[in-house]
């Protein structure tokens, strides 16, 4: 990634500080889609529906964070506080996101992402290497969504939409610098619109802030974190009896100290490993890995409270695969970000654990579970620690 001219120590500013606070907002609206009853945990439109609003708010976030980056000082108040009153309400009309309030979604999605990438044009700058936040080419079945009713075809238009931007904004890494010449060979023909009025500049590529758009993908990750912590607690809250008298007292306590390390060792994997410090990754990398992580602490958040709330029983399927995938998802993405080729057998080995706590589940109570993830973290630290510093591994064959 190529660092912008400017002073190295650049932090994040008290105005995208600001804005931050509305992801708290959105990502605790987003955790409750996940929340089943007592036996039975989300089905597949309220997690298909998660998926679907979280990326949608995440690629508003993701274009105005890149605006603020690219612009360091000259970014505009006004558009930064429209995109965050946009968010906000995207954010309000998550719970009912697929009723009464979906085409509020919508439109609030098309005019804050239009505010984003607006904001770009007026500046005269491309960014090539995250085309999606310049230039959204996902827009039309989001507008052609307003006209249908049924959620499931509601939400593969706005999944057909998202999945565009994606491709496009990822594929742009690749070939920029044509995508850079159409767009300004698009300009040079447009006729004036008044006589004597000259024709708009050239777009120049916009150069992204590596180490800027590091504290920022990593203060979203504390973001989430934040809310896993809030689930737990919140759980625990509700538990009338903490004694540890019976088994289920002991499960409880079990369980707490369990989801508590394993939201540390999260924390320390991203602050190692993670989106803490300057990326060496262009955007079309990093991007896609700091949403799958920030997703996968959103669903593991969502079954921690479920688990603090239930320890000694099993925990709903839906629930117990979010909650172990989200854990196999986000070490995976630690994985791959280390690139610790010669630590791969371990990497594997650390992935695996979620994955098979989740076929177990069924047979084992929620306070395990916990516990389980919780190793499979510890397992990941050791490893990373150990390939970072030297430290001699047991032959992994």
């Amino acid at each position: 990634m190529t660092n912008a001219e400017g002073p190295a120590d650049r932090h994040a500013s008290w105005l995208e500080l600001f804005f931050d606070l509305v992801v708290v907002v959105a990502v605790n609206q987003l955790a409750h889609l996940l929340h089943g009853d007592a036996h039975h945990g989300p089905g597949g439109l309220q997690i298909t529906t998660f998926f679907t609003l979280y990326l949608a708010i995440w690629l508003v976030w993701t274009t105005f964070t890149l605006y603020s980056n690219v612009e360091a000082d000259a970014a505009r108040r006004r558009t930064m506080f429209l995109g965050m009153a946009g968010i906000a309400m995207m954010a309000a009309a998550v719970p009912h996101g697929m009723s009464d309030r979906a085409n509020l979604f919508a439109a609030a999605y098309l005019i804050t992402t239009a505010l984003g990438t607006g904001a770009f044009g007026r500046s005269g700058k491309v960014l090539l290497s995250w085309a999606g936040a310049s230039r959204n080419f996902g827009l039309l079945p989001w507008v052609a969504s307003f006209w249908v009713h049924n959620p499931w075809v509601k939400l593969g238009l706005w999944l057909l939409g998202l999945a565009m931007t994606l491709y496009v904004s990822i594929a742009s890494g690749t070939r920029g610098d044509a995508l850079l010449d159409r767009l300004n060979e698009a300009r040079t023909r447009r006729p004036e619109r008044r006589r004597g009025e000259q024709r708009p500049p050239l777009l120049v590529a916009a150069q992204v802030d590596g180490a800027h758009l590091g504290e920022r993908l990593g203060l979203f990750v504390i973001i989430v974190l934040g809310e896993a912590m809030l689930q737990l607690v919140s759980a625990v809250a509700a538990v009338e009896d903490w004694r540890p008298g019976d088994g289920r007292g002991w499960l409880l306590l079990l369980a707490v100290a369990a989801a508590f390390g394993l939201l540390v060792a999260l924390w320390w994997l991203n602050v190692q490993y993670g989106f803490a410090e300057e990326t060496r990754y262009s955007p079309t990398v990093v991007l896609p890995a700091h949403l799958v992580a920030i997703v996968a602490i959103t669903t593991i958040a969502a079954g921690l409270g479920t688990a603090a709330a239930a320890v000694e029983h099993h925990l709903p399927t839906s629930t117990a695969w979010l909650l172990c995938g989200g854990a196999a998802a986000y070490l995976l993405v630690i994985n791959l970000l280390t690139l610790a080729a010669r630590r791969w057998p371990w990497g594997v080995a650390v992935v695996a654990v979620p994955l098979v706590t989740g076929v177990l589940t069924p047979w084992l109570p929620a306070a395990v579970v916990v516990t389980l993830l919780l190793v499979a973290a510890i397992g990941q630290v050791l490893v990373l620690r150990g390939w970072r510093h030297g430290t001699a591994l047991p032959s992994a064959a």
